[in-house]
């Protein structure tokens, strides 16, 4: 008599290798889910970088006046990042970035134009940082607040703006007295 695998444990060999084999595939997929999240998170992170750097420098510039960092508005306004919501549809505007663009050249075209001596900050908004991310920026100061509060959101999609991670600084005044 001959020693040999029956037809049922055959099958079932097959079947635990099966499971072992689609429940692997199936974490391919997550990894790759993760693995994409993952370098969006590295590229928002880079381009916050590259936005909030160049305003903190520009802020905490010691050759700033006061009255000019005092003057200094909440933009894109008070309402923070409700400015970006589109008050008709109720949705994320289109077109994040322009408004954040906007924002940016706003903060450093004060900041440039108070500074007694030169203020040698790149004042341009870093489009080659963004990798394909659109960008939402928010600047909050109160007139007689020493210190004014940046934050930063990026995404692919503009509808999702409001629900990513937020970069967040604040920037006390080291400048100079008015003169």
């Amino acid at each position: 008599m001959k020693k040999a695998f029956t037809l049922m444990e055959v099958n079932l060999a097959i079947m635990i290798m099966a499971g072992g084999i689609l429940s692997i595939l199936g974490l391919y997929s997550l990894g790759y889910r993760e693995n994409r999240q993952s370098r969006e998170d590295v590229a928002s992170a880079a381009y916050a970088d590259a936005v909030i750097s160049p305003l903190v420098m520009a802020l905490s510039a010691t050759n700033v006046k006061w009255s000019v960092f005092r003057e200094l508005n909440s933009m894109p306004g008070e309402d923070g990042w409700a400015s970006y919501i589109n008050r008709s549809s109720g949705l994320v505007d289109k077109n994040p970035e322009s408004i954040a663009k906007g924002v940016f050249s706003s903060v450093m075209s004060k900041m440039s134009g108070g500074a007694k001596g030169a203020l040698n900050v790149n004042s341009a908004w870093p489009t080659a940082a963004a990798g394909g991310l659109l960008g939402g920026l928010v600047v909050l100061h109160d007139e007689d607040s020493a210190v004014v509060k940046i934050a930063f959101r990026a995404t692919r999609h503009p509808a999702e703006l409001l629900s990513m991670p937020l970069y967040y600084t604040e920037v006390r005044f080291q400048g100079l007295a008015n003169e």
